[in-house]
């Protein structure tokens, strides 16, 4: 495979379109980082630890490394259809 041959030019441009400059704030350089909706919401889901069975967790992880965890398909139809309604 002749490597030299393929044209990345294309690629280096792209990055460098792309390349935002920093601002300079009192003459110190600062970034700064956005975090999407859909990241909040996640982290907002992550952060509610009321809800965890770390039992219950740690009890599936088990059965799921000893090759030993079943999943009742009609049960998990059921809970999909309840989401899916928004039923809790």
């Amino acid at each position: 495979m002749n490597i030299t041959s393929v044209n990345f030019r294309g690629i280096e441009n792209m990055y460098k379109n792309n390349k935002v400059q920093a601002k300079p704030v009192n003459n110190k350089i600062v970034d700064s980082v956005e975090i999407s909706e859909l990241g909040k919401q996640l982290n907002k889901l992550n952060t509610n630890k009321e809800d965890v069975n770390i039992d219950k967790i740690n009890e599936i992880k088990t059965k799921i490394e000893n090759g030993t965890y079943k999943v009742d398909s009609k049960d998990l139809a059921k809970k999909i259809i309840e989401s899916m309604r928004g039923d809790k």
